[in-house]
């Protein structure tokens, strides 16, 4: 996405010029890469009238156009409540998100919930976010204002580093601003929560330890007869729990006319009601679902050697969950059996097999899923562990090797062979995604390093993987797509 190349107008500006002599925009501009401003959305509104007549291209970009417009209307509100708050004596500096206000400026949030149909918690919260913003992050209001980044972004942004140092929460903003305005709100999130770790360990750890002894559970009524039963954990054992019992789920046989998530649902209630117990039959052997591999859950923690030995404290990385402090990851370590991650010639793992081998070996498979961590289609969160491994270039045309595999989950599997869609493996390891009206959406390998530089290259280049002119064969006979 590119900015015009003419900078927003100021209020100035903008009274003093003569709609009659307003110069045509150049001819390959489009709303998607048009900075907002007032003259912008009454040319888009205008441009837009006839839906009828634009092709499903241009309804892309309107939709873009109008997303942009929304954002720089936000932001600029965002300035006038924080002018507003400056007006009268300051608020208290943690009142985001709760419902109180400090005693010298009690009716502020009444004012602008009032003015905005806004209940007072809210209104705090508006204010407390637009102070933030202003005094703050400056950069993070003028990506939103720029049309660059919408509400939701902006407040994972604030919220994330509202318990910071104004120091502390600009290098955090630093550090995820560049790649913000191209990432869903769950993929900053994650970034923002790494960012944290990096910028203030011991803060990070001293909130682990806080939120670890608030651990719980909790059950609570839902509607027709149903309940939930919630459990706050540390995140490792919730992913070992989850993990454990997506292998006993699977272990109830293929014919199981239950959904993955109805028989997890059903394995818990059993497990924990007694209803299900180590049993024995007749002949000796056990009874009821068994695991589909023995031994402990597979739990994954990435980290550094440096910080395994305690030598720095970078913010690892909990393969299914995200970011962890390097203390939690140390820990694991000390009960864990260790499996070095590192690249191929010293793992030993043979990363090609042609195309004599369709279904990757258990080695090319954990290696794939290691370096994707999550389904490589650009907006999605699907963990790689629990998605199948992805021929770019359908089988036997492309080869089984770590080049021209990714994870996807199966939505995305049908998403990639449906008329129109195009998936592309580009030489430095990004995959390259065009939709049917010629957009074009990238997805870059996960990176694991903890550097400063907000645009690291990841993967050397490599030369992509090699199609070979298809044979006459039975499409009855091809492989499933994947």
């Amino acid at each position: 996405m590119f900015e015009s190349a003419a900078p927003p107008l100021t209020g100035d500006e903008l009274a003093g010029l003569d709609l009659l002599t307003w110069p045509e925009p150049p001819p390959d501009r489009t709303w998607a890469d048009t900075a907002p401003s007032g003259i912008a959305a009454l040319e888009l509104d205008v441009d837009t009238a006839d839906l009828a007549g634009l092709s499903d291209a241009k309804l892309i970009d309107a939709m873009v156009g109008f997303e942009r417009q929304a954002a720089w209307a936000e932001a600029r509100q965002a300035r006038i409540v924080a002018e507003f708050a400056r007006r009268r004596p300051p608020d208290a500096k943690d009142l985001s998100g709760t419902d109180r206000t400090c005693a010298a400026s009690p009716y502020a949030p009444d004012e602008v919930g009032l003015a905005l149909h806004l209940s007072r918690w809210s209104a705090t919260g508006r204010i407390g976010q637009s102070r933030d913003l202003v005094e703050r992050l400056p950069e993070t209001l003028g990506l939103w204002e720029a049309g660059r980044l919408d509400e939701r972004r902006v407040a994972a942004i604030c919220d994330a580093t509202r318990h910071l140092s104004v120091e502390t929460a600009r290098a955090v903003q630093e550090r995820v601003l560049p790649r913000a305005p191209e990432q869903t709100v769950s993929q900053l999130r994650a970034a923002l929560a790494r960012a944290v770790i990096a910028a203030d360990p011991e803060g990070a750890e001293q909130r682990h330890q806080a939120a670890r002894r608030d651990r719980r559970v909790a059950v609570n009524p839902e509607p027709e007869g149903m309940a939930s039963l919630w459990a706050l954990l540390p995140a490792t054992d919730a992913v070992a729990a989850f993990q454990w019992l997506t292998r006993l789920a699977r272990g109830c046989g293929a014919q199981d006319p239950r959904s993955m998530d109805a028989r997890r649902a059903d394995l818990l209630a059993a497990l924990l009601s007694g209803r299900l117990t180590p049993a024995t039959d007749p002949g000796g052997g056990d009874t009821g679902p068994r695991p589909v591999s023995p031994g402990k859950p597979l739990v994954q923690v990435v980290m550094p050697f440096t910080t395994l030995l305690g030598a720095d404290q970078q913010p690892c990385e909990l393969v299914g969950h995200g970011p962890i402090t390097a203390q939690h990851a140390r820990e694991i370590a000390a009960d864990a059996t260790l499996h070095r991650l590192v690249y191929d010639p010293h793992s030993g793992t043979l990363l090609d097999y042609g195309r004599a081998t369709y279904r990757p070996p258990t080695g090319l498979a954990d290696h794939v899923r290691a370096r994707d961590v999550q389904c490589r289609q650009p907006i999605c969160r699907r963990r790689a562990i629990d998605s199948e491994l992805d021929h770019v270039i359908p089988f036997p045309l492309g080869p089984t090797s770590e080049a021209n595999l990714a994870t996807g989950c199966s939505h995305d599997h049908h998403l990639k062979h449906s008329p129109g869609w195009q998936v592309h493996a580009l030489p430095d390891g990004v995959i390259e995604w065009i939709t049917p009206t010629g957009h074009r959406y990238r997805s870059t390998p996960h990176d694991y390093r903890d550097d400063d530089d907000p645009f690291p290259q990841v993967w050397a280049a490599r030369p992509p993987p090699a199609e070979r002119k298809p044979q006459h064969h039975d499409p009855a006979d091809d492989p499933p797509p994947f």
